[in-house]
């Protein structure tokens, strides 16, 4: 319980997080559909009630656009998913995170140019 508690603060301390991570490095090979970068874009918030933004926005459409708005400035045209997923931490200190829910969510994939 203590550690669910320190989570859900730290979470309230940085709502609204936001993180891009470029790999660049691929020993020299090309991906299928040409030369590309490796995206991961994660995104933390507060939603209200599990579904309405309340300090940042971490909804699997919010981070999808993120996601391609960092292909862009690595100068892609086309973007390839590979992964995304969104948790809703609703069960951390229930009944609390149900009504200001901690929402992490994830996209990566490549960047194709």
């Amino acid at each position: 319980m203590k550690k669910a508690l320190a989570l859900v603060l730290v979470l309230a301390m940085f709502p609204g997080c936001s993180t891009t991570t470029v790999a660049k490095n691929f020993n020299g090979m090309d991906t299928p559909a040409g030369k590309a970068v490796h995206v991961s874009q994660s995104n933390m918030a507060l939603h209200l009630l599990m579904n309405k933004p309340l300090a940042g926005d971490a909804s699997l459409e919010t981070t999808v656009a993120d996601f391609t708005a960092a292909a862009k400035k690595e100068g892609a045209s086309k973007v390839r998913i590979v992964q995304s997923n969104s948790n809703k931490l609703w069960y951390l200190l229930f009944p609390i995170t149900l009504v200001l829910t901690p929402v992490m969510s994830n996209v990566a994939g490549d960047a194709i140019s």
